[in-house]
């Protein structure tokens, strides 16, 4: 799955723009202000459907423009599939999938499984467990067909059991949604918790290449006692939930455990070392999606040096060139460096120069 090329029309600071791109690899440089993220930003947009830096639409649209369009081309074997979102102030998405209007980006998503490491990839260290859960989440709905039909049923049966626990409803009728709850629940924590099992092995290499002999142990925490059926727990936990006024236990709490020398990561590893660890976490979901499905994961790499030397970089980016028929996007400030980091890796790749919205060989 590549990304072969990318219209884009009146997105931020690009007016009309034809980019054509290499199978492996694709270096924009340029100063800050001048449009690199932005071409990564147009790329997550139209294989997912939303920005990554704002979700106000009036700052995504460039400023004399009403609307702006993105089209690209997504190769797959041996066929290629149009793609196209179109989003203006007055009216609402269009999305098409070679040729065909459709309602949502999910099909697009599932055709081009995208990865983007860039400053937000630290929110799996800082932020609540949510992040944590969409990590592992990502990761089900590229490899389990039916995962995105559980997590929607899941989510529909916990608004429900809330807006009962918030009403402060009968306690039959709370129970009446713990059977589903729990069944479909104890679902989704198996996928889960088998995904992180076939995960770890694959991290656990990759950020040894990465970060050296560090005891580095990832743990899988389900969000409440596994040893007791979550229906009874959540029959005992009643109390509790009445007083709060939500679900306080199930599979919506699940969370992941990172620890370095059984320290928490973010509290013994420096800031550069924490963005090779994430950075390897995200590499090792693409190698996994690749193992169990054959996919192979785009990469979206914002502002690679930025808190990495040159040697550390080296080796994150021979990590994601090894990666078979996997496509990178880089951005960085000095194309010496960058063609430094990644041309003794790889002998494909195309070089351009982001200047103030347009585009130089």
């Amino acid at each position: 799955m590549l990304l072969s090329s990318l219209n884009i029309g009146d997105f931020r600071n690009f007016s009309q723009t034809q980019l054509e791109f290499d199978d492996k690899c694709n270096i924009f440089y340029g100063e800050n202000g001048s449009g690199k993220t932005t071409i990564l930003e147009a790329i997550y947009y139209l294989i997912l459907g939303r920005s990554f830096r704002s979700h106000i639409l009036r700052r995504i649209i460039k400023y004399d423009s009403n609307s702006f369009s993105l089209f690209g081309k997504i190769r797959q074997d041996n066929r290629t599939i149009p793609v196209g979102i179109t989003k203006s102030t007055e009216a609402s998405k269009h999305i098409k999938i070679a040729g065909k209007e459709v309602s949502s980006n999910i099909e697009i998503t599932k055709l081009a499984p995208l990865q983007l490491l860039n400053h937000n990839s630290y929110f799996l260290l800082y932020e609540g467990p949510k992040i944590r859960r969409q990590f592992i989440d990502w990761g089900l709905f590229h490899v389990e067909q039916s995962f995105l039909d559980l997590w929607r049923k899941v989510e529909r049966i916990l608004g429900q059991r809330n807006i009962a626990l918030r009403k402060k409803s009968p306690a039959d009728h709370i129970r009446a949604w713990d059977k589903e709850l729990a069944r479909l629940g104890l679902e989704l924590h198996n996928y889960r918790n088998q995904y992180i099992n076939n995960l770890l092995p694959i991290a656990k290499t990759i950020l040894q290449t990465l970060l050296g002999n560090f005891s580095i142990n990832i743990s899988y925490l389900p969000g409440w006692d596994v040893s007791t059926n979550l229906e009874l727990f959540l029959t005992n936990n009643l109390k509790t939930d009445l007083q709060f006024g939500y679900t306080t236990a199930g599979p919506h709490r699940a969370d992941l455990k990172i620890l370095i020398n059984n320290v928490p990561a973010k509290d013994t590893l420096s800031r550069g070392q924490q963005k090779l660890l994430l950075y390897g976490l995200q590499v090792a979901q693409g190698e996994l999606l690749n193992q169990l499905t054959g996919k192979r994961c785009i990469y979206l790499v914002d502002d690679l040096l930025a808190e990495l030397d040159m040697q550390k970089c080296c080796l994150l980016a021979k990590v994601l060139l090894d990666l078979e028929e996997t496509q990178i996007f880089v951005t960085g400030l000095n194309p010496g460096d960058l063609e430094t980091v990644f041309g003794n890796h790889s002998n494909s790749k195309k070089t351009l120069h982001v200047n103030n919205g347009t585009i130089e060989n």
